[in-house]
């Protein structure tokens, strides 16, 4: 997971401080990353952040190719995150 700060370019609407989502981030265990689409300020090392956070992920085997989807799920057991209320299996897709 990555947590992505979006219109960092309006400083004087700004409702929560990096330092403050930095800090949560770093409790959560995930990465930050601020952003700015109309400056394009970060929006690709967001991207870049994710996909690195979810090759390593696979390379520990901390996530896993679902066999019968083109996507990626969380395994189960090793999840740190419960599921939404309403969902039955883990066993869905998550493409």
């Amino acid at each position: 997971f990555v947590l992505v700060g979006h219109k960092c370019d309006l400083v004087a609407e700004r409702a929560v401080s990096a330092e403050e989502a930095r800090h949560l981030a770093t409790n959560l265990g995930m990465a930050f990353v601020e952003t700015s689409a109309r400056s394009n300020f970060n929006v690709e090392l967001a991207f870049q952040t994710l996909a690195g956070s979810i090759q390593q992920a696979l390379g520990q085997g901390i996530l896993a190719p679902h066999q019968g989807c083109d996507g990626i799920r969380l395994i189960p057991n090793q999840s740190r995150r419960q599921p939404p209320a309403g969902r039955e299996s883990q066993e869905r897709c998550q493409c």
